[in-house]
């Protein structure tokens, strides 16, 4: 609300040039600071595939999963890879030598597990 006072008071004072830039400069910046002060939304995946893997080694510091997987059917062939675990409640999930199902989720050249399940007998 104090924004729109001071764009106010400017407008009201403006009686030349040089006030109608002054004006329009405290616009801009007004604008441009309330534009970025938002938080970007969550992306939503482009793509999300199933997965089921063995977890070969874990980063708790990164957060970081390193699965030997089967065949990712659409995406790539079976591979040992390392994977991103946004969420702290799956990375605990996960133990060394686990059997795994997972979703990876894919937007661009970014990608990571999420929906971690653990096959029974495996820990």
């Amino acid at each position: 609300m104090k924004a729109i006072q001071v764009l106010a008071r400017f407008r009201s004072q403006r009686t030349s040039r040089s006030g109608l830039r002054s004006f329009l400069a405290v616009a801009i910046v007004l604008a441009l600071s309330v534009a970025c002060s938002r938080e970007p939304s969550p992306k939503a995946p482009e793509h999300q595939y199933q997965m089921t893997g063995v977890v070969v080694r874990l980063d708790a510091q990164l957060q970081t999963a390193t699965i030997k997987q089967g065949p990712i059917k659409g995406w790539m062939e079976a591979m040992t890879m390392e994977y991103p675990v946004p969420s702290k409640s799956d990375f605990a999930k996960l133990r060394e030598g686990g059997k795994i199902t997972a979703t990876v989720d894919v937007s661009g050249s970014d990608y990571s597990l999420s929906n971690i399940q653990v096959q029974s007998g495996s820990q």
